[in-house]
């Protein structure tokens, strides 16, 4: 069964489909539900297909078939087109955050959406819904607040909170006193159209002032019983609901306005 073929190998020992499936729930996912997927892929074990396209394809199949037809399934596809002065085509320009998301925004069923700096594909019942976003990056109707809205689960799969891009949006709603509001302009490529827009993005500032240490939340998470994980090979599989990673981020703000500050 294409289930039990393994994907990985570690410590000798074969890492299946199957696997990853059983993390997944063990994480909490479950039919249903609408996650977005934060990835690492090189960090399960050793690679044991000869194509990465097919080690792709099966963790693709792997998460959709985690929240099933009735769920969605979210990655970002962020290309960050017109903070380069880069025109952003919808079709053809990369995701530059990773493989398992450059693959998935191609898959058949999959959507994206058209921002020409944070887009994400989209796949799943709830799909239409992350394909409209204001046009801002991280504020009130981008597609974090409707992950929020709408119930949605954070799954950072192999990777860790330094990847999770939501915390921009808290940190835009409870207005850091370490960021601030720039737009950003250029063309964007939607099939035949091509139109030039503008954006705007709550940045910081570029001399190497701010960085953010995001993974400072974490252990806040787990004290809250916030925080489900699984194990699968040297990776780690990590989920939290959006509502309770924007509360818990907001509480901590409040203490302390340049808590995500390294």
């Amino acid at each position: 069964m294409r289930y039990m073929q393994a994907l990985y190998t570690h410590d000798g020992r074969a890492i299946t489909e199957q696997d990853f499936a059983n993390a997944l729930r063990k994480a909490g996912v479950a039919r249903g539900d609408t996650i977005f997927v934060h990835s690492d892929i090189k960090v399960f074990g050793k690679i044991a297909l000869s194509g990465k396209t097919a080690l792709l394809q099966s963790l693709t199949d792997v998460l959709e078939k985690s929240v099933g037809g009735e769920g969605t399934v979210v990655m970002p596809t962020f290309s960050y087109s017109f903070c380069k002065g880069e025109a952003y085509d919808k079709a053809h320009t990369r995701s530059t955050v990773g493989a398992l998301t450059d693959f998935f925004r191609t898959e058949p069923g999959v959507e994206r959406s058209v921002h020409p700096m944070f887009s994400v594909a989209a796949w799943g019942a709830r799909r239409g819904s992350f394909l409209e976003t204001s046009k801002d990056s991280f504020g009130a109707g981008t597609v974090f607040e409707t992950l929020r809205r709408l119930g949605g689960t954070i799954v950072l799969f192999g990777t860790d909170f330094q990847a999770c891009t939501f915390l921009h949006h808290i940190e835009q709603m409870h207005a850091v006193p370490y960021r601030f509001m720039k737009t950003f302009e250029g063309m964007i490529v939607d099939g035949a159209a091509s139109y030039h827009d503008a954006y705007t993005y709550f940045v910081r500032p570029l001399d190497g002032t701010i960085e953010n240490d995001f993974n400072v939340i974490e252990p806040h998470l787990r004290e809250k019983g916030f925080l489900r994980e699984a194990r699968v090979g040297r990776g780690t599989i990590l989920a939290v609901s959006a509502e309770q990673l924007y509360e818990e981020g907001m509480r901590l703000l409040d203490e302390d306005p340049h808590f995500f500050v390294a």
